[in-house]
């Protein structure tokens, strides 16, 4: 290094290091996923090793767990995205994955036809995260366009896919 060049500020590793664990929170996704596409083996071989520490329930909560610090500690620059995408995500998960207390909605949206494949409201819900990020590094930014790209569109998309994809799927 020369005089000219100062060193890199400290933050920014410990921003690349939080930012590589909000990727691995997304790795507990995967269990609950390939279980819902008929591959369980992996999930059952989870839950048999951590009993109800292991169930997708928990792994959803260990990601939102392991993407809280990413948040907290990595390089966003606005929480109300990062807040919106957790409760917009969370009602997708919830209408994928047997959470007790929110068992009323999982029931309410299974007698809506595009709202009952369990594993397009899982794609919702980990799409909103995505965009939930992307939004929450921009140095500036509406609530109201949050609130339109984090609910709306995801919903949208889960409405189109679940008109259009069944009968593409023959489901």
């Amino acid at each position: 290094m020369n005089e000219t060049e100062s060193p890199a500020p400290a933050g920014n590793v410990r921003q690349r290091a939080f930012n590589v664990v909000g990727w691995i929170a997304f790795l507990l996704l995967v269990p609950p996923a390939l279980s819902m596409i008929g591959l369980p083996r992996l999930q059952e071989l989870i839950s048999t090793r951590l009993g109800a520490w292991g169930s997708p329930v928990a792994l959803v909560i260990y990601f939102y767990v392991i993407l809280f610090l990413r948040v907290f500690f990595g390089s966003d620059q606005r929480y109300t995205p990062v807040l919106m995408g957790y409760l917009a995500s969370f009602a997708y998960f919830s209408n994928s994955l047997d959470i007790g207390f929110m068992a009323w909605l999982r029931e309410l949206s299974s007698g809506v036809p595009f709202l009952s494949y369990r594993y397009m409201s899982f794609i919702a819900g980990i799409a909103t995260i995505f965009i939930a990020n992307a939004l929450s590094g921009a140095k500036k930014g509406n609530w109201i366009v949050d609130a339109m790209l984090l609910v709306l569109l995801p919903a949208g998309a889960l409405v189109a896919a679940g008109v259009y994809l069944p009968g593409l799927l023959g489901l």
